[in-house]
């Protein structure tokens, strides 16, 4: 609520107390305000009938940033997500051409299972990240740091790195 409530004080003519009565009323986001018209701002006590106007534009136009910024950082993240997707695609060609004959023991076919987990978890974050903006943010960067390290790491140093960065992922969906 406290959130909401400075949100709303972004616009002129509306205070701590104003912006407290329009969350009570419902009208928790900029998009609700404008949505409301001023049929719904007469109901609010308080609201000066002369400001309706100015607050239902101002809301209109603050509603429209935001969505547009948040557009883009679902856009960033969905490239970001890609090229993660390419890393991990990397990391298993690397894998293969670094230990050949190990890649057809018990730890070679852990790591292949990892590599198809965190591939599946990518998959998963995809499907999420219009709901999940800022934790698929953090998630995807917490990952590329993980696999970042494992060039120079053993077969199963791969392999705990793998599931580590699997682990970033799986918070972001769970």
């Amino acid at each position: 609520m406290e959130r909401a409530v400075k949100e709303l004080q972004k616009l002129k003519g509306i205070g701590e107390v104003l912006a407290r009565r329009l969350v009570e009323a419902g009208y928790d986001t900029f998009s609700k305000v404008a949505a409301a018209g001023e049929e719904g701002l007469k109901k609010v006590p308080g609201v000066n009938p002369r400001l309706f106007q100015s607050i239902l534009t101002q809301a209109g136009e603050l509603a429209g940033e935001s969505e547009k910024g948040r557009a883009r950082k679902v856009e960033e993240l969905k490239l970001r997500a890609a090229s993660l997707k390419e890393q991990v695609q990397g990391v298993a060609l690397s894998v293969r051409d670094r230990f050949r004959e190990e890649v057809a023991g018990k730890a070679g076919k852990k790591v292949e299972k990892e590599i198809l987990k965190v591939i599946a978890s990518l998959e998963k974050v995809e499907g999420k990240l219009e709901a999940r903006v800022k934790k698929a943010g953090k998630g995807l960067v917490k990952a590329e740091k993980r696999l970042a390290g494992l060039a120079d790491a053993g077969l199963k140093g791969v392999g705990k790195g793998l599931k580590k960065a699997r682990k970033s992922l799986k918070r972001v969906y769970a």
